[in-house]
């Protein structure tokens, strides 16, 4: 008897903790569904595992709609990444990338875990990358965690979300990769539904 109790204590406590889950992730997307456009500063960390150094550096980050991204930095001033629709620019340092996502499965994964992340579908980038997902309440906010149990050569092995108590916008991003590269993004300064110049989100070829 005490042991079906115990069963029946358990299933109900993943119950809880699942409607839990929902009810916080419900709220995140629900609150970023408002969000139109959106200008902040960014800091990034980067830390690389083989030279056991981190590389830190910072700019702007601007949204706009659904498929608009860019990540002007100012630190240094030659880096740059940009999501425009379905193409994907990267500069750093004199390198320049541009790829068509709607050919490079990799460079949409990459774009869709950016955009997912940033306008809180969370939900959405488990289901996609057959990730668990798991959500806490703490002192800086919901802190939501994805973990993919399947090893690959290249993407992410967890990604950890912030997104603020209040407003339920996106204030810290860490995502680790099966390499042990890790890179952080601290967001501050956000301008929700700030007019944006759509320059910004030109190509830079």
């Amino acid at each position: 008897m005490r042991r079906i109790f115990l069963i029946l204590f358990t299933v109900l406590c993943t119950l809880a903790a699942q409607a839990q889950d929902k009810a916080l992730l419900s709220g995140i997307e629900k609150a970023n569904a408002t969000v139109k456009s959106l200008e902040a500063h960014f800091v990034q960390t980067k830390t690389l595992k083989a030279k056991k150094t981190s590389v830190k550096s910072e700019g702007t980050i601007y949204l706009q709609g659904a498929d608009k991204m860019a990540m002007v930095y100012q630190k240094p001033s030659t880096d740059n990444l940009t999501i425009n629709g379905s193409q994907f620019f990267m500069q750093r340092g004199k390198k320049k990338s541009l790829f068509n996502t709607t050919k490079n499965k990799m460079m949409r994964s990459l774009s869709n875990t950016l955009l997912y992340c940033v306008h809180g579908k969370v939900q959405t980038l488990a289901a996609e990358n057959k990730a668990k997902l798991t959500t806490a309440q703490t002192a800086d906010g919901i802190t939501v965690t994805l973990k993919t149990e399947k090893k690959s050569a290249r993407g992410y092995s967890k990604i950890v979300l912030v997104y603020h108590p209040t407003t339920k916008l996106l204030t810290r991003m860490q995502m680790d990769e099966f390499n042990g590269n890790s890179t952080l993004y601290q967001i501050s300064g956000i301008k929700k539904n700030a007019s944006v110049n759509a320059k910004v989100f030109e190509i830079k070829k």
